[in-house]
C-alpha cells in the first residue's frame, strides 16, 4: 500500500470512529505531514482521495472540513426530498420560498406541453437537512392547474408534492429525471454555503400525474459533496 493510501485510510478511520466530527477541520497539511512522517505531496494526495469520496471539502483559506454523511438516493420508487430525508434520519426543512406568475420560456413550455408565453407559476425554494443547505429547487407549474402557493404551506407540508396533493388534488405518479454534473458559481455557492469550486449535481425533472399530464418541470441543484444518486438497471 502506498504512503498516501495509508494516510488516507487512517484519516478515514478517524472520521468514521468520530474522532473528527462533521464540521470539524483536519489538522493543517504541515501537522499531518509531521504526524505521518511523509511529504506534503503525499498528504495532498491522501486528502484528494478523501475529497473524491465526499468525506471532506477543501474550504479555501480555512482548511479541510469534515462533511456530514452522504445522502443516498437509490432510484427505484418515487420519493420526495422530504420522505428521503426522514428515511435517513434527517430533519427536512424548506426556506426562502418565493412563488410568482411568469410567462413560460421555450424550454419550460416544451417540458410542460404548453404554448410559449403561457402563464406558469415559478416556485423557488431552498431545501435543508438538519439545518444544512442541500439543494436549490426551481419548479414551474401550469398556471391553469396551480395559480398560487402560500409559502406558509411548506411549514407544515415540507414537500411540494404534498402541497399539490393536499391543496390542489394533484397526485404525482411518475417523474423523468435528466442528471448531470455541473460547475458551481458564486451565487449558487452562497445559497448552499459551499465554496464556488464545489461541484453540483443538476437534475432536470418532469413530473406527471396519473393521466400522464406534466404537472411540474423543475431545475434542482444539489451539493455534490452531500448527495449520491444510485440507479439500478436490469437487462430485459
Amino acid at each position: 500500500m502506498t504512503l498516501y493510501s495509508k494516510a488516507k485510510r487512517d484519516i478515514e478511520r478517524l472520521i468514521n470512529n468520530g474522532h473528527y466530527k462533521p464540521g470539524d477541520y483536519l489538522p493543517s497539511e504541515t501537522e499531518l505531514q509531521e504526524y505521518y512522517n511523509v511529504s506534503r505531496t503525499t498528504i495532498r494526495k491522501a486528502i484528494s482521495l478523501l475529497v473524491d469520496e465526499g468525506l471532506v471539502t477543501i474550504d479555501r483559506g480555512r482548511g479541510t472540513r469534515i462533511n456530514s454523511s452522504l445522502i443516498h438516493h437509490k432510484v427505484s420508487t418515487l420519493m420526495s426530498f422530504t420522505e428521503l430525508m426522514r428515511q435517513q434520519g434527517l430533519a427536512p426543512k424548506v426556506k426562502d420560498v418565493v412563488a410568482k406568475k411568469v410567462d413560460a420560456e421555450p424550454e419550460v413550455a416544451a417540458k410542460l406541453q404548453l404554448e410559449v408565453g403561457a402563464p406558469v407559476l415559478e416556485v423557488h425554494r431552498l431545501r435543508l437537512a438538519d439545518d444544512e443547505p442541500i439543494s436549490v429547487n426551481v419548479s414551474y407549474l401550469p398556471f391553469k392547474w396551480v395559480n398560487h402557493i402560500d409559502p406558509q404551506w411548506f411549514e407544515e407540508e415540507q414537500s411540494l408534492y404534498a402541497v399539490l396533493e393536499n391543496h390542489f388534488g394533484i397526485e404525482i405518479h411518475t417523474t423523468e429525471d435528466v442528471v448531470r454534473a455541473i460547475n458551481g458559481n458564486k451565487s449558487m455557492a452562497k445559497k448552499l454555503n459551499v465554496s464556488p469550486q464545489t461541484p453540483l449535481l443538476s437534475i432536470r425533472r418532469v413530473a406527471y400525474n396519473k393521466n400522464n399530464i406534466p404537472m411540474e418541470y423543475s431545475k434542482i441543484f444539489l451539493r455534490g459533496d452531500r448527495y449520491e444518486h444510485t440507479i439500478t438497471l436490469k437487462r430485459k
